[in-house]
């Protein structure tokens, strides 16, 4: 059922609680992986019980060993013992039972669905950026979040940058706050993320040790994964700020670029999502709001050239979607054949500043590419992507006030001509 890693977390003895905490899924390098992450307060084992769903007594249990490292540069006061387990060889579209296990001490049982690889699988996700701890029960949309998981037909969170504020805050402690606030989600289905500038601290160790995604040997600040009809593209914004390595990720996105089209039959579409956005309306002086962005300079020619058909960003504690845009300028007002990346900024899933306002005003139109906004305090939200087939996706932002679902904006971009925008 199960291929067993024999790369075991160096043990020794603990004599306090080891119970795990935080536990969370992401996609392995392949359909038929998943990791399962978690911590615990001291070196202990690291072990994953796992078998078929609906999982009972008379059930089979694999134990699938992992490994564990200790985490403590920026993280003085948290838990510094992380375990990550790589599960192999599971069966396209199978439920799995499973529970993390330290030194006999288990957490609670999760399901989760291998992913499917057949063209009819037809997914939706969850995207949002820019989420804090701030709230009783956590940020407003986390009821609805909870509800979205537990829909068969949700895939994965794509989490845009701009976690916890910070994971490094109180010693680590929010960091650890965040995660076991998000182990009710995130150990359910995979939790996909991209760094924002909230995670530069500490040389991005908090995102780089607590999370785990796909990424290439040549860096783990970007990575692209196949899922259902969609390539995804994850990719690094905070490098153009922090003097890091900009060349290489330009080289490795036009590779990946070059090969996903080369798969259009199999994945006609591509999603690519960073943290920091390259058009905004908001009154502020970040770099989405200048001429000359710094990102839009940068990468706006490389997604026209191959054809990106959605970018989804954060950054910016607002929504605001675009018509299809180029070089600002606006090449319909429609979605129906568009002949440049449809931009969604979706950084409203509820931050910690300004005691969980997180204003980012919009008073006006940043320009002629900006079809609908909404920026504000006490509304928040999420987004919901789906790709029905080679030719539909649908984008849906909910919106709540003060965790209650009130509206919500809607639009489908029908796309017959993959590629390269130039070629229409």
């Amino acid at each position: 059922m199960i291929a067993t890693s024999f790369m075991f977390c160096l043990l020794r003895l603990a004599t306090g609680l080891v119970a795990p905490e935080q536990v969370h899924l992401s996609y392995g390098y392949l359909p038929s992986e998943m990791f399962v992450m978690w911590a615990t307060d001291e070196e202990a084992s690291s072990r994953v019980h796992v078998t078929l769903a609906p999982a009972n007594m008379k059930s089979q249990w694999a134990v699938v060993e992992g490994e564990c490292w200790n985490f403590s540069y920026g993280n003085p006061d948290g838990l510094q013992i992380i375990h990550r387990v790589n599960l192999t060889n599971l069966s396209p579209g199978q439920m799995y039972t499973y529970y993390a296990e330290s030194n006999g001490k288990n957490s609670n049982l999760y399901n989760f669905t291998a992913m499917h690889v057949d063209r009819s699988w037809t997914p939706q996700f969850v995207f949002y950026g820019d989420m804090g701890t701030y709230g009783s029960d956590g940020p407003p949309i986390f009821s609805h979040l909870k509800k979205e998981v537990d829909n068969p037909e949700t895939a994965a969170i794509f989490h845009v940058g701009d976690f916890a504020y910070d994971f490094d805050s109180d010693g680590g402690k929010n960091g650890d706050k965040f995660m076991n606030m998000i182990e009710v989600v995130a150990a359910k289905v995979p939790y996909m993320g991209t760094m924002g500038n909230h995670e530069i601290p500490h040389n991005y160790s908090h995102y780089l040790n607590r999370l785990t995604m796909p990424t290439p040997k040549s860096s783990r600040f970007w990575y692209s994964i196949d899922i259902g009809l969609i390539h995804f593209i994850s990719y690094s914004t905070e490098i153009y700020f922090t003097n890091g390595p900009v060349s290489d990720q330009f080289t490795w996105l036009e590779q990946d670029l070059k090969k996903a089209n080369s798969n259009r039959e199999k994945q006609p579409w591509i999603i690519a999502f960073g943290h920091r956005p390259m058009y905004c309306s908001n009154y502020d002086s970040n770099d989405c709001s200048k001429v000359k962005s710094i990102i839009r300079t940068k990468l706006e020619p490389l997604f026209y050239e191959y054809g990106v058909d959605m970018v989804v960003q954060g950054h910016e504690h607002s929504y605001e979607r675009l018509w299809p845009v180029y070089n600002e300028t606006v090449t319909a007002k429609n979605y129906e054949n568009p002949q440049a990346p449809v931009h969604i900024i979706t950084g409203k899933a509820g931050c910690q500043e300004d005691y969980g306002l997180c204003t980012d005003p919009i008073f006006e139109s940043g320009g002629p590419w900006s079809a609908y906004t909404s920026w504000v305090p006490w509304i928040h939200g999420y987004g919901v992507l789906k790709a029905e087939n080679s030719t539909h996706l649908y984008w849906t932002q909910k919106f709540q006030i003060l965790g209650f679902e009130y509206d919500e904006d809607a639009i489908v971009v029908v796309q017959h001509h993959h590629g390269n925008y130039s070629r229409v």
